[in-house]
């Protein structure tokens, strides 16, 4: 690539907003509503709302069972297609203040959830869908934009910090027939405009999103990317493609943005609850193998669950979901460089960059070696020889993506260095998966990188 164009990617740096939703990791999307109520994915917009009505639900236990099962966040589905608002708006009786059967037309889903979520230390997003299949105004222009930006002022005005809107970008015609051309800037300015911490995804520029409710891993994982990619000016990208920002696919391109991955997936076959989906719940491995494919590779992993049309969820998805994080405590729950280690490095740029940095998460310090040297090194040494099995990386990701390729390699009972691991990119998280094994003396080689690697945690499992 040129190196202006170089230069240009490599001075692309995430928001503060970006950051902050980086650090969820693991959340969940909560599909509720409607649809549930009717037993389908995609309402028609027809449904009284009088058929709607969870006599038990409980977003305390909603919010209790999230955090158990070791997510960081909701994102409620508080308007789908169907156009029916899951609190007291004041733009369309087509809401829960017309649910008469139901907390005689008071309930606010979306404000109890809120308290919830704050309650059990959660973030709280929320899914607002354009497509409206019911309003009278969708399809008409700039009535119905005026419209939709009227509810996302209510629900970032008065539910509290809201980390995530999720702006579904499917569309389709409305009640009269006719299809609306979102005007997604006017969409994005107004919830910027209200909170400015508050990320947007799907539409939004500030999330990519998977694209279709399945994930295939990519080798290389940019948040990066050319620009044309959100744009959709110059050479097609989409969200399929394999190879989004290596130095080969960027090399004719001058304008990049930071654009970090979400994955999307349902934990059944559905995001709402259906009772034929019952038995189709991922198994515990299946999700193992897509945490390790997001969390693990530089994404963040947005689950899908629905509870029923009483609020509750089913009792398989608990198991499996509560089986699942008690999994990811075993694995990840200790580090076994801070209970018996020590980590040093072949060089810092100075003391102020020590690798002791990167030994603890929750600071804001990372390791930085001298420029100058080609190879730079982490060396974890355990007090005694200790089993293994993952290797745990973060890049700071506040001064940039830069890792390109490294290696992990132990040391033998010969004296030699011997290659387990080959890697590639970092970012945000990246999750090395090892063979299990023993060892004392454990290292890790940074072999390519597009500027000097920033390291901001290390973790031995």
């Amino acid at each position: 690539m040129s190196e202006k164009g170089y230069e240009k990617a490599l001075g692309v740096l995430p928001s503060e907003r970006q950051m902050n939703w980086q650090k969820y990791g693991y959340y969940c999307m909560l599909s509720y509503g409607m649809n549930t109520m009717k037993g389908v994915e995609w309402g028609d917009g027809f449904a009284s709302p009088d058929s709607f009505w969870p006599e038990h639900l409980d977003t305390d236990e909603w919010a209790k069972f999230v955090k158990d099962a070791g997510m960081s966040a909701i994102v409620f589905t508080a308007k789908h297609f169907d156009g029916f608002c899951l609190w007291q708006t004041d733009l369309t009786d087509y809401s829960l203040k017309s649910c008469m059967n139901w907390k005689d037309g008071q309930g606010d889903i979306v404000a109890d959830l809120a308290v919830s979520c704050r309650k059990y230390g959660l973030g709280f997003g929320l899914y607002v869908a354009p497509w409206d299949k019911h309003e009278p105004s969708y399809g008409t222009g700039k009535a119905y934009d005026d419209f939709f930006c009227g509810l996302l002022t209510e629900l970032l005005t008065r539910y509290g910090d809201i980390f995530c809107v999720w702006l579904d970008p499917r569309a389709g015609t409305g009640i009269n027939g006719v299809t609306q051309d979102f005007d997604i800037a006017r969409y994005i300015d107004t919830i910027h405009s209200l909170q400015r911490d508050c990320c947007v995804a799907g539409l939004g520029s500030d999330i990519r999103w998977n694209g279709d409710g399945r994930y295939t891993p990519r080798k290389n994982e940019w948040s990066v990317i050319p620009a044309r990619f959100y744009t959709g000016k110059g050479k097609k990208m989409n969200f399929a493609d394999p190879d989004l920002g290596s130095r080969k696919t960027i090399k004719n391109d001058t304008e990049f943005i930071w654009y970090p991955l979400e994955v999307a997936v349902p934990l059944r076959d559905h995001w709402f609850y259906n009772k034929e989906d019952d038995y189709s719940a991922k198994t515990k491995d299946k999700l193992w193998r897509l945490y390790l494919d997001s969390v693990g590779n530089n994404a963040s992993l947005m689950l899908g669950i629905c509870p029923d049309k009483q609020g509750k969820f089913y009792s398989t998805d608990t198991s499996i979901l509560m089986s699942f994080s008690r999994d990811l405590q075993l694995h990840f729950g200790y580090n076994l460089l801070t209970e018996k280690g020590e980590l040093t490095a072949s060089s810092v740029l100075s003391e102020v960059y020590t690798p002791k940095n990167a030994v603890n998460a929750e600071n804001d310090r990372f390791w930085m070696p001298d420029p100058k040297e080609k190879k730079p090194e982490l060396r974890l040494s355990l007090s005694e020889e200790d089993l293994f099995d993952k290797l745990t990386l973060c890049e700071h990701i506040a001064g940039g993506q830069r890792v390109e390729g490294f290696e992990v390699q132990v040391l033998d009972n010969k004296g030699r260095w011997k290659t387990i691991y080959t890697g590639s990119t970092i970012g945000a998280k990246t999750i090395c998966v090892l063979r299990t094994m023993k060892a004392k003396e454990i290292r890790v080689v940074f072999s390519s990188y597009r500027d000097t690697p920033q390291i901001s945690y290390v973790s031995l499992n």
